[in-house]
């Protein structure tokens, strides 16, 4: 990797995936030392998308530690701490505290071995 290259951390194979399933890995620390961590998902189309694990109503994950991080029916990334719902495709939060405000996005590619690398 060279210094112009971005920072790539590998999140795990695309074969991993499923509509009830996510893959998580560190990507950093904000500069307080939190840790970072990127959620990635199918969406409705199967098609991947891939979040910052944090809340829009409060800087917590959204599962809470619990790596539950989709509602009861399946649809929707959900807030284990107050429940909001936020959509697979974009991570806009559709119900809860944070409503109208979205996840933020992380920037993803696949390798030609199938690999998901998050990319910052």
């Amino acid at each position: 990797m060279s210094v112009s290259d971005p920072l790539r951390v590998r999140v795990g194979p695309r074969s991993s995936l499923a509509p009830e399933r996510a893959l998580t890995a560190r990507i950093s620390n904000d500069h307080d030392g939190t840790p970072r961590e990127v959620i990635v998902v199918l969406d409705d189309s199967g098609a991947l998308r891939a979040y910052v694990n944090r809340c829009k109503h409060l800087p917590i994950p959204i599962d809470g530690g619990s790596r539950r991080f989709f509602d009861d029916e399946g649809r929707h990334l959900m807030c284990g701490t107050h429940g909001a719902l936020f959509r697979r495709a974009d991570g806009y939060c559709i119900e809860g505290p944070c409503r109208g405000r979205s996840l933020d996005r992380v920037e993803i590619e696949v390798d030609e071995s199938g690999t998901i690398w998050a990319l910052g």
